[in-house]
């Protein structure tokens, strides 16, 4: 199973690309990023204040302003999935256009498929206050 999601987000997409990469972009749950947005940097969700990443994965491809690739992991469960998200101009903004997976699970497809729309309305509402 395969996420296929696109959205349209009404900020320039440079502004939207620099915004997803940044450490400074922090939505809830999570409590703290650490992003290294080049090949082979890490992606680091914090939801604690410990040390333990939450959600951890590697950046595999990343043109600026235009495309990423990168891996995702929760809690170490050894389920590894990958995400693509292409950003491209659009009248007034941006559309976001992103693809997760494979998911083996119902479940943790529905919950990521869920989670992509709420971490998008807090990424929104980020970028409205930047």
């Amino acid at each position: 199973m395969q996420i296929e999601k696109t959205y349209h987000l009404a900020f320039p997409r440079a502004q939207v690309f620099q915004a997803w990469v940044s450490s400074d972009t922090v939505i809830a749950p999570a409590q703290r990023m650490h992003v290294e947005p080049w090949v082979g940097g890490v992606y680091q969700l914090f939801m604690d204040a410990g040390d333990t990443p939450s959600n951890a994965g590697r950046f595999l491809q990343v043109i600026p302003d235009a495309f990423l690739k990168y891996s995702w992991e929760w809690y170490g469960d050894g389920h590894v999935t990958e995400i693509d998200v292409r950003f491209t101009d659009a009248p007034g903004g941006t559309t976001v256009t992103l693809s997760h997976g494979p998911f083996s699970d119902p479940d943790s497809y529905a919950a990521h498929d869920t989670g992509w729309d709420s971490y998008i309305a807090g990424f929104e509402r980020h970028l409205q206050s930047a």
